[in-house]
């Protein structure tokens, strides 16, 4: 699990093969809308951790497409 922000917390879900982001700190709208605010620096955190995870993701279901073909 990797920290972004302070408040984000990001993980891979090795079972479903899915990237998991909880905030545990949303701001308000005037609407009562859910958002998380990031500052540019930590806008490209999270972006740099959901492509790393995404190709953890990817490289793991090419290794056993491949263990799956070799057999």
């Amino acid at each position: 699990m990797e920290r972004v922000a302070g408040f984000l917390e990001v993980w891979r879900n090795d079972d479903s093969q899915e990237i998991v982001v909880k905030s545990t700190d949303f701001k308000r709208d005037a609407n009562g809308a859910s958002l998380i605010v990031l500052s540019p620096r930590h806008a490209r955190h999270l972006s740099n951790v959901l492509i790393t995870h995404a190709e953890e993701i990817e490289e793991a279901r090419r290794s056993m497409n491949r263990s799956v073909k070799s057999r």
